[in-house]
This record gives structure tokens, C-alpha cells and sequence, in this order.
């Protein structure tokens, strides 16, 4: 009650830091509990194709239809097994449409894997005719769970609709999950395939899906695996652009983590990237550690003015264990009260938490055993970390001569000094990293990706008529400048491929493209032309390349050069357009090479105008669907929203960072304000005697000042040293092409925090520098 200050500042500080440790707890809990709402995923197995190419081996969460109806027919060691395939098809109920997120699976499904249901049996999965669907999806479309079952909707895919009833309602699977879908989801019987995409045979080698299986007797698995490994010349003879080297069997527990780290091709989602989960609990705990620091500078500090009562302790029999015990238990009382607001202030946290990682990680508080074990660990922790030095330390004091009066303690030593530093440098990790991220957003949100980016909008179409009744709608804004047609582009549903160019070959992006698309997408020709409008002949041997494929096949002169596709298809270089971003900024720039087609293989329309009105010809374009397609649920797409998820990216880490930086400034400053304090009541007899031996006001503040800009300066270099390297990898394990902070991140990040230095302290010094000799000298 003395020191109500400090220790109400301590344990506001520590009880932040604990809050962010509960937060990164819960992160990582998160990731770890990826999937473990599957009660059998210990038994289940991912079937996903090995591809060798180029010697490098690639990993693809798919498998051919064929193979999913021969494990289950002939493979007797697989308990059960089930594909799963998205659709793109709606669900309507009476004039609203509604996206559907459905799933089509075989009957298995819901046996292999967990689903709490609320209503219904999952043994009508067996019924093409019913559909499942989530207690959001129930809400959405008939306002409550146990009103769904047995109501009917419409489902709606192309032009054809279809009535489905209702079979059962589940529970929505919590976020950490390979099956989750934010807005709801549905599951209908694998069958439903054929009807929504007629083009699909069950016999077809080329088509994919995903394939699970369940194996009961883990000893049964090198079975199964070797079992599957004929079935790789069925895929191989039909193709030549994707030959299988092996099935391998992944195991479902450990399958996100997998899709995380290496990449996986997959209809399943991946766990979150480990950065975001390990860099938060890392930053969490460094920030605990400044506040360990900060209430160890304060203890000791506090146990300066109690240094008669410790000799007088002492001189009553007191000893030194009991004394060490004392201490610790003052200061581990002090991190209770902290670890109470802590908790307290941890759901504040979580709620930040989750508006800056979007719809990529959502955590929620829950207090479980581990949980609570958690808790008192860190209790522990932080209670002997902060109170083992005073406690230790003070404790050993002579008690005669604390009593006479001849003790000297206060001011700062080696250990104080240290734990200052390291606060500062700790806290310019954080300033570094956010001005890091704030310099890289700027960088991100003006790069060229090599095509407009900025004023584009696709929408896809099922046909050429429908493609020319919409574009006819469109043409009526004034605002749109360019209409093309494509099969595929550039973001959507690209091919990648390998193509030969005598001896070398190399896999390639692929786009199909109609008349104007180059124009459209402002795509750069520096050699060669365009593609000629419905010209037979460029339709099939004709292409245009970017500047990457000719620099990958060494060409200087591009034009007329020769590649072959899938082995037969000799096709002729008549353009080269300026390198394109296909992957954006997250993933290296691939070659691309952009063949022709004709309005007849149309299944997109592409649309133009200027960056400024792209929202509201989205718009114009949502309207105009929705009278030309009234069944359909308009599918547009803004091709900046992938730059918008970029710059979200980066100001939520900027956001991120700046707090953990405030309140790790924060903390280093009462720090910082505590140590000068001390070392000026020290030292008040020797600024005396200086001033009456003529010290200026400005060597009286150096005097004082000089040990603390010194460890400042110590701080800077290492916590700017550390940012880079820390801003650095966070980037890298983000994207492919960013600006990692730099010189002037330093500059800016060193001078803040020496400016909040100085505004802290500046007016201390400059009192005591100020002040009458007198003052300070006289004993009475």
C-alpha cells in the first residue's frame, strides 16, 4: 500500500502480458486440437497422388474417381471409405438464393467422421434425393434447426433445378477443421455428381476427387498402400501430363499440418500458417518476460526502502530462507492479482484477436484442466522469475551493517542495466516489425503484377449464349471499358502443365483465351501480336508466352520458337506479353503460356473498367445477373480482392505488432523511469557538490543520463538487429515478393523509442538539475 503506484502499474502491465499468454495458449491450442473432433481420425487416411516431375516429387490431396468405387468394392482391409467433391451449385427457397458449400460424399462419411447431429439419421446419406446441412445453413433457410428436417429446397445448377428434402441438421464443426465452411454446409450422396456435371464418368482416370479410407487394424495400412500401387498405370496410360510415381496413404490426424508445411493440393482446408500461431505465442512470451523484468527493477527498487526492516528481521532471528520465501511470496501475490486481470482482460484480447486473423484462425476462450494448468505455471513462472533476484540478493545484507547505516543500495548494477536493455530491445522488436509491415503494405498495394488487376471482374458462364445474352446486358454501362471471354485466366481455373522444348522440359501456367482478352486485362505485348480473330490456325497451334517461358527455355528470339503439349500438340510462339503474377505475391511467379479459343468453349466473361469504379460495375454486373439468370446466384469475382486480402494481411500484423509494442513501451519506460529515479536518489549528494563546483545544467544531465543513452543505444542495435531478422522471416514464410524492413525502419523505430525515452525522463533530470544545492546537502 506504500508503492501504490508501481504495484498498481505492475500488475496492470503483467496482467496485459499474461492476457497475450493466454491468447497465444489458446493459438496454439488451436492448431494442435486441428481435427481432433474426428473420434476415428487415428484410423482414417488420406488416398493422395505422388507425381514425379523433374525429379522433384509433389504431393496431391486427389485421386481418380475410378479408385474410389474399386477400393470400396474390392479392398477388404478398408472399414469404409468415402470421396468428397465439392459443388458449385445453389440452394433456393422460394425466390431467395442462398450459396449451398455443398460437399458430395459417399455413404461412409458420416461414419468415418464425427458430426454431432441435432435432427435426422446420417444412414439417409444413401438417398441421392436427401441433403444434410449445418445448424447455420438450417437457420439461413428456415430460421431454427428442428424446423429444417423434412422441409424441401431447390437445388440449382446451371440451368437445371432440383428438389431435395432435408434428412438431417448437425451441429457446425468448430473452425479447426478440414470440413469447415464459415457460411454453413451441406453434404449429399456422391452420386449427385453425375447429375450436376454430366460430363463426369464414373470410369473416367482423368476426373479427381477426394478419396479418404478407414483401416481399423493399423497394422493392415502397408497393405492397403501397396494394394493401391497398381492402380497407377489406369491413371498413367490416360495421363501423360500428371503420371503418378505412387498413392500414399496420409494419415487424417496429421494431414492439415502436412498441407500447411508442404503445400498440398487439396479440397480439405490447411491448417493456419505456423507463423502466425508460433510468432504470437513467441512475441507473448517475450512480452511476459519485459514485465518479469519491469517487476524485478520494481522490487528491488521497493526493497531499497526496507532495508532497515530486513536487519531488523534478521536481528530478531529471522532466516534467510524465511526472508527469500517472503519475498518471492509478495511478489508471486503480486502476479495473482495480475494473472486475475489477466484473465479478465484475455477475452478482450481474443475478440482482437479474431478480427485481425479474419476468417483464418478463430480461437475461443474455454477453461479446461490444461487450462488451468496453464494458469498456474505461468503464476509460478513469473512469481520466482521477478522476485528470485531481490529476494536472493537482498537477503544476504549484513544486518549490522544495514543498521548502521552503511549500506549503499540503489541506483543501478550490471543485472538492472541488463534487464533494461533487454526490455528496450524486446520492445523495438515489436516497433520494428510494425513499421516493417506498414512499409510493406505501401510496397504490396502499388506493385504490378503484370496485368489490371485493379479494374477487373470475372463471372462465369456455362456456355457461349449465355456468355453473349450477358455481355449484350452488360454493354449498356458507360462505364465498362473492355468485354472479353476466356475458357480459364489468369486467377481462375489456370492449367499447369508441362510442355517440351526439344530436350528441356518445364511446367507451365496455361490459359485459354477469347478475342480481347489481352486488351481487356491490359496484359503487356512487347514481341510478336495478338491472337487474330477467329483464326482456326491460332486456335490450335498458336500461343502467346510470358517473358519468364522464354527466359526458361533460353530463347533471346521468342517468336516462331516450337514446344510441345502432352507430347503430340506442336505449338508455334506468336506473342510475348510482360511477366504475370498468376500466384500473386504469395507464391513464386510461374511461366505462363496463353493459348486461343473460340466463343464456343467460353465459361467466363471478363470484364474491365477503371480502378475507381470497380465497385459499382460489380454491382451493375450483380443486378444485370440477376435478371438474366434469375435461378443463379451472381458469381462475379473482383480480381483486386486479392490484393485486399494482401493489405489486410499486412495491417492486421501491423495492428498486431503496435499494440504489443505500446504496451512493451510502456513497460520499459516505467522501467526506465524507476532505475533514474533510484540512481538519482543515489547520487543527490554528488550532483550537489558538482553544482557548487560549477557543473552546468547540461552537464549535470549528461552525468545522469550517460549509463542509460549508452544501454539505449546497446538496445537499439541489438532489438533492431532482432525486428529484421524477426519482420524478416514472418514475411518470408508469407509471401514470395515483399520489402522486408530496411534502414529506414530502423531509423524510425530507434528514434521513437528515444523520444519516448527523453519525454519520460526529461523532466526528472532537468528538475534535479536544476535544484538548489542546498537541498540536497544539509543534514537537518
Amino acid at each position: 500500500m506504500k508503492n501504490k503506484v508501481f504495484i498498481i502499474i505492475n500488475v496492470f502491465g503483467m496482467g496485459i502480458a499474461i492476457a497475450c499468454c493466454i491468447v497465444g495458449y489458446l493459438a496454439l491450442e488451436y492448431d494442435s486440437d486441428f481435427d481432433a473432433i474426428h473420434k476415428n481420425s487415428e484410423h482414417i487416411y488420406r488416398v493422395s497422388a505422388v507425381r514425379k516431375f523433374e525429379n522433384k516429387l509433389t504431393k496431391f490431396g486427389y485421386a481418380a474417381f475410378p479408385l474410389g468405387e474399386i477400393v470400396e468394392k474390392t479392398f477388404t482391409d478398408v472399414n469404409g471409405s468415402s470421396r468428397y467433391f465439392r459443388s458449385h451449385s445453389n440452394f433456393k427457397k422460394g425466390d431467395d438464393l442462398f450459396a449451398s458449400n455443398l460437399s458430395y460424399v459417399d455413404p461412409d462419411f458420416f461414419g468415418m467422421f464425427t458430426f454431432d447431429f441435432i435432427s435426422g439419421s446420417p444412414s439417409n446419406l444413401k438417398d441421392k434425393t436427401s441433403a444434410f446441412i449445418s445448424e447455420n445453413m438450417a437457420v439461413r433457410l428456415f430460421r431454427s434447426p428442428e424446423a429444417a428436417l423434412d422441409k424441401t429446397v431447390t437445388q440449382v445448377y446451371g440451368t437445371e433445378l432440383k428438389e431435395i428434402k432435408i434428412a438431417g441438421v448437425f451441429r457446425e464443426p468448430p473452425m479447426n477443421s478440414s470440413f469447415y465452411k464459415d457460411e454453413g454446409q451441406a453434404f449429399m450422396n456422391f452420386e449427385n455428381v453425375k447429375d450436376e456435371y454430366k460430363t463426369i464418368k464414373a470410369d473416367d482416370w482423368k476426373e479427381e476427387s477426394t478419396l479418404f479410407v478407414q483401416i481399423n487394424d493399423l497394422q493392415r495400412v502397408q497393405t492397403v498402400h501397396q494394394q493401391l500401387q497398381p492402380y497407377k498405370e489406369n491413371n498413367n496410360k490416360v495421363r501423360n501430363d500428371f503420371q503418378v510415381n505412387e498413392f500414399a496413404l496420409d494419415p487424417f490426424s496429421s494431414m492439415a499440418h502436412r498441407d500447411r508445411a508442404e503445400e498440398v493440393r487439396a479440397e480439405t482446408w490447411a491448417a493456419p500458417p505456423l507463423s502466425a500461431i508460433v510468432g504470437s505465442a513467441i512475441m507473448a512470451v517475450l512480452i511476459l518476460l519485459i514485465a518479469c523484468f519491469n517487476l524485478t527493477n520494481t522490487a528491488i527498487a521497493i526493497s531499497s526502502r526496507r532495508l532497515k526492516e530486513i536487519g531488523i528481521r534478521k536481528v530478531m532471528g529471522s532466516m534467510r530462507a524465511q526472508l527469500i520465501i517472503q519475498f518471492i511470496g509478495e511478489t508471486t501475490f503480486i502476479c495473482f492479482l495480475s494473472l486475475l486481470m489477466g484473465v479478465c482482460l484475455a477475452d478482450v484480447l481474443v475478440e482482437g484477436w479474431n478480427l485481425m486473423t479474419a476468417n483464418n484462425i478463430h480461437i475461443t476462450p474455454h477453461y479446461t484442466p490444461a487450462f488451468l494448468l496453464f494458469m498456474v505455471g505461468v503464476l509460478l513462472f513469473t512469481g520466482v522469475l521477478a522476485g528470485s533476484y531481490p529476494a536472493f540478493y537482498i537477503s544476504k545484507f549484513n544486518p549490522v551493517n544495514i543498521l548502521k547505516g552503511k549500506l549503499q543500495f540503489g541506483g543501478t548494477n550490471y543485472f538492472t542495466r541488463t534487464l533494461l536493455g533487454l526490455q528496450f530491445a524486446i520492445s523495438l522488436i515489436s516497433i520494428v516489425s510494425a513499421i516493417g509491415f506498414l512499409q510493406n503494405a505501401n510496397y504490396q498495394r502499388e506493385y504490378d503484377l503484370g496485368f489490371d488487376i485493379r479494374g477487373s471482374v470475372i463471372a462465369w458462364v456455362n456456355n457461349q449464349s449465355e456468355f453473349t445474352t450477358y455481355r449484350n446486358a452488360l454493354l449498356e454501362n458507360p462505364e465498362i471499358l473492355s468485354i472479353a471471354g476466356a475458357q480459364s485466366g489468369i486467377f481462375s481455373s489456370r492449367a499447369h502443365e508441362p510442355v517440351k522444348h526439344e530436350a528441356l522440359q518445364a511446367e507451365v501456367d496455361i490459359i485459354d483465351v477469347g478475342d480481347n482478352y489481352l486488351k481487356t486485362m491490359d496484359l503487356k505485348l512487347i514481341a510478336g501480336r495478338d491472337f487474330i480473330k477467329d483464326s482456326e490456325t491460332d486456335q490450335k497451334e498458336s500461343i502467346i508466352i510470358t517473358q519468364k517461358m522464354a527466359t526458361l527455355f533460353g530463347w533471346d528470339q521468342p517468336l516462331g520458337k516450337e514446344v510441345k503439349w502432352k507430347d503430340s500438340v506442336k505449338l508455334i510462339v506468336v506473342g510475348v506479353v510482360k511477366d504475370v503474377y498468376t500466384l500473386g505475391l504469395w507464391r513464386e511467379m510461374e511461366p505462363m503460356m496463353i493459348r486461343y479459343v473460340l466463343p464456343d468453349k467460353y465459361s467466363q466473361i471478363v470484364v474491365s473498367t477503371k480502378s475507381d469504379n470497380v465497385s459499382s460495375v460489380n454491382a451493375f454486373m450483380n443486378k444485370q445477373w440477376n435478371q438474366t439468370f434469375p435461378n443463379r446466384l451472381y458469381n462475379g469475382y473482383i480480381l483486386s480482392s486479392q490484393l485486399q486480402q494482401v493489405d489486410q494481411l499486412n495491417m492486421s500484423i501491423v495492428y498486431g505488432y503496435t499494440f504489443l509494442g505500446v504496451i512493451a513501451m510502456l513497460l520499459s519506460v516505467t522501467g526506465l523511469f524507476s532505475l533514474v529515479s533510484l540512481n538519482i536518489v543515489k547520487r543527490m549528494k554528488e550532483i550537489g557538490v558538482r553544482k557548487i563546483l560549477g557543473a552546468s545544467v547540461f552537464n549535470i544531465t549528461q552525468v545522469i543520463n550517460m549509463e542509460f543513452v549508452i544501454i539505449l543505444v546497446v538496445a537499439s542495435l541489438l532489438g533492431s538487429w532482432a525486428g529484421l531478422a524477426w519482420s524478416t522471416v514472418i514475411m518470408s514464410s508469407i509471401w514470395k515478393y515483399y520489402q522486408g524492413a530496411n534502414i529506414i525502419t530502423v531509423i524510425l523505430a530507434s528514434s521513437l523509442l528515444f523520444i519516448i525515452c527523453i519525454a519520460t525522463i526529461g523532466f526528472k533530470v532537468f528538475a534535479v538539475a536544476t535544484m538548489n544545492p542546498v537541498k540536497t546537502l544539509r543534514d537537518e
